[in-house]
């Protein structure tokens, strides 16, 4: 019976990790094919369009519009040959594909090759969050307060106590702790009214409560999401989904440049600081920065426990391909905007010698940024620190924390 188990177990984590190598695929190759769609409409050459990195064993599956369709063994990543961005000799040396002579082509329509792969990763992610809102609805999970900050205690002297479930904020919705900390940040210094279900004697009771947020925004709460996650079907006119889309999309966008510009605190204060802010406390470091094998890890996971969390699993990775690739770090999209920016603010190219120095040192920085993140994702998956709790395990831990210490906030959104 154990063995069978097993095997079924195996089975099922087999088919969550196929799922999500899909599902990165197919962002990969969205985002390819804006630069070679962009590049074709404007005539720029695109003698390859490869599907993985161009190592090891290669595959030529086809050849349509003067462009080589290639598979490589190495299925981590996606490009597009367009010569005439630059570094064509590199490029032609490496993958031997002959070119025609080489058309100059105004900035403009060189920016909007390079940075059109970000923009259908953004399309992508917009037509994704549209289809769970009319298929699913709008995910959300109940927001409790899970403890109360002694150093701020405009929360407790309101009244508020730990285990209230937040409903609305000034009459918003609270979908999730992060809703609750928009909404709050928006109001600094103000008056606001919280809707919240208490327990009494078994039953829920609705209770507001209104309090004062300091200058920062905050009130003292530390907030978790418990509870299973449920769908609000999306209401209105198709005009309101979309808007509903555009705004969740906003939001999430400006969510992981906030994270990302933690993550980046954090290096630098590990630089340092020892690994912690004026504070004293623990950030973010390079130990945090993980790649395709913690996505797929956390995708198949996810994919096993609660299938429909795929929908925005896929939102956040396509935004997150946007994200990374728009950086001006050598040879990623952004590199190439801000070399064209840089000759368009100039006046005449970048020399030759120069650039070809930045990219063969991004390069290599991107080499060693691409190993750390390998050492850092196969450490976490040997120590389980990728491990997805079941949402039974998170609620026992969270039960078991607060009652031990209700001032500790790490598991939580602190506000």
């Amino acid at each position: 019976m154990h063995f069978a188990f097993s095997l079924h177990e195996f089975g099922l984590q087999f088919l969550a990790v196929i799922v999500m190598l899909l599902i990165l695929s197919v962002l990969i190759i969205v985002h390819e094919c804006g630069h070679f769609s962009v590049a074709r409409l404007f005539g720029f050459q695109t003698p390859v369009f490869g599907f993985g990195l161009p190592f090891g064993p290669t595959w030529t599956i086809g050849k349509k519009w003067g462009t080589e369709f290639k598979v490589h063994a190495c299925l981590v990543g996606g490009y597009v040959l367009i010569p005439e961005l630059g570094d064509e000799s590199a490029m032609q040396n490496n993958l031997d594909v002959p070119l025609k002579p080489f058309k100059k082509f105004p900035i403009w329509q060189r920016i909007l090759v390079a940075s059109a792969g970000v923009a259908f990763n953004v399309v992508f992610a917009y037509f994704v969050m549209i289809a769970m809102l009319t298929t699913l609805g709008e995910p959300s999970q109940a927001t409790v307060v899970y403890a109360l900050v002694k150093e701020n205690p405009i929360a407790a002297n309101a009244g508020i106590r730990t285990e209230d479930e937040i409903v609305r904020i000034n009459g918003q919705f609270v979908g999730s702790p992060a809703d609750a900390v928009k909404i709050l940040t928006g109001h600094k210094n103000e008056e606001v009214k919280i809707e919240l279900k208490r327990k009494v004697d078994e039953k829920a009771e609705p209770i507001t409560i209104a309090m004062k947020t300091n200058d920062a925004g905050k009130v003292g709460m530390a907030l978790v999401g418990k509870g299973p996650v449920v769908y609000h079907k999306a209401e209105g006119e198709n005009a309101n989904v979309a808007w509903s889309a555009a705004k969740k999309l906003w939001s999430l966008s400006m969510s992981m440049f906030d994270a990302l510009g933690q993550l980046v605190s954090g290096v630098w204060a590990g630089l340092t600081h020892g690994g912690k802010n004026a504070q004293g406390q623990a950030v973010p470091g390079f130990q945090d920065i993980h790649g395709v094998l913690a996505v797929i890890k956390i995708g198949a996971d996810i994919a096993r426990q609660d299938w429909t969390q795929l929908f925005l699993f896929t939102v956040l990775i396509s935004l997150d391909l946007a994200i990374v690739n728009i950086l001006p770090i050598p040879p990623l999209d952004g590199m190439h905007v801000a070399v064209m920016l840089l000759e368009g603010v100039r006046g005449k190219p970048m020399n030759e010698k120069v650039h070809n120095e930045i990219v063969r040192w991004g390069f290599v920085s991107l080499l060693l940024l691409m190993a750390l993140i390998m050492v850092n994702d196969l450490s976490a998956l040997l120590t389980g620190k990728l491990d997805l709790k079941s949402k039974k395990q998170d609620q026992e831990e969270l039960k078991q924390k607060a009652d031990s210490d209700k001032t500790q906030t790490a598991p939580a959104t602190t506000h």
